[in-house]
């Protein structure tokens, strides 16, 4: 957040403002679709100035707060293979489910019969 892109916003806002105001008088834009124009310049023109402020109110100690919102550096080498062996692991995971259930039997069917039912009784108990 700097100064000049708050002052840019501004002149954003200005510039719909304006446009806005030549497309309604010249009778190109009807005054029911004005609304909704006015309020995206107004968004311009008011998130401009807020930026602006904040600028002004960080000033110098933006790089201090900077290195103390820091936290500690990503290990990125580390996150790379953690991210590599997991894709492989459930690649690998997906194909070997693929491959083990039988030829004629669908996904859902062949999960079904891997459960035992809930009320499972043996013929003979000895």
């Amino acid at each position: 957040m700097n100064a000049k892109m708050g002052q840019q916003l501004t002149l954003l806002g200005l510039g719909a403002m304006a446009f806005y105001g030549i497309m309604l008088s010249t009778g190109n834009l009807s005054i029911e679709v004005m609304p909704q124009f006015l309020v995206s310049a107004v968004i311009f023109l008011t998130s401009g100035r807020i930026m602006r402020t904040a600028a002004k109110n960080l000033g110098d100690s933006e790089a201090e707060q900077n290195e103390r919102l820091k936290g500690p550096e990503a290990d990125w080498p580390w996150l790379t293979a953690l991210l590599n062996w997991t894709a492989a692991m459930l690649v690998i995971g997906i194909m070997a489910i693929i491959l083990m259930k039988p030829a004629g039997v669908s996904l859902l069917e062949a999960i079904s019969h891997t459960f035992t039912p809930a009320h499972f009784s043996a013929e003979f108990v000895p």
